[in-house]
């Protein structure tokens, strides 16, 4: 939000973890926060006790690498979206999943926006012809809100990738604020359940006016 006027913060619910980048934490902390991060995605993997079934240990050390790796992608992402205003918050503790990242980003708009840039934000224009984006109106007590669900498949591989899409129009005097929650993945059994996290996460993004 390039606007000096608005700031906007994310306040993670319980579950969820705003993934700090080397612009907002010293390395110190940041070596602090990779290493309890990857303790806590380790646990969630497999709360289970080491058995004799893994003498040498084999599985402790997958869950280890996977982890580390996990964290070290979300860490990636973070930084390499931070120039661009968005910041990467992560779902905890999906069973048999690690962290899920959700990109969230927040706009500013003139108030007679129609809000066609929201509508491409959030996916719901284009898509593959056979399955179409699906586009839901939510009724939100903070501003109109809207939910995008779409499949699409990549042109040169032929996988296909699903996307859940939640966004917040809030309107004011002077401005209409646009804020966007994305999730893409081509685990496409997530879906239903980033659906219920997405509308978990939406409120937990303010807006603050700063300035008049």
């Amino acid at each position: 939000m390039a606007d000096a006027r608005w700031t906007w913060e994310v306040h993670p619910p319980e579950g969820w973890l705003l993934v700090p980048t080397a612009a907002t934490l010293p390395p110190d902390l940041l070596d602090a926060w990779e290493r309890e991060v990857t303790d806590l995605v380790r646990a969630s993997f497999d709360d289970e006790p080491e058995t004799d079934e893994d003498p040498d240990g084999v599985l402790h050390s997958l869950r280890e690498q996977a982890a580390a790796e996990s964290v070290a992608n979300l860490r990636a992402f973070a930084d390499g979206v931070v120039d661009a205003g968005a910041r990467v918050v992560a779902a905890l503790g999906v069973p048999d999943q690690a962290p899920i990242p959700v990109l969230v980003t927040v706009g500013l708009e003139p108030v007679d926006d129609p809000g066609d840039d929201l509508m491409t934000a959030l996916g719901g224009t284009g898509g593959y012809p056979v399955a179409p984006p699906k586009t839901e109106h939510l009724d939100l007590p903070d501003g109109d809100g809207l939910r995008v669900t779409r499949l699409d498949l990549d042109p040169e591989t032929g996988g296909a990738w699903m996307s859940v899409a939640v966004g917040r129009r809030t309107e004011h005097p002077d401005a209409v604020v646009d804020t966007v929650l994305q999730w893409r993945s081509q685990n496409l059994f997530n879906a239903p359940a980033m659906i219920e996290l997405l509308d978990e996460l939406l409120p937990a993004v303010s807006i603050i006016r700063s300035a008049p």
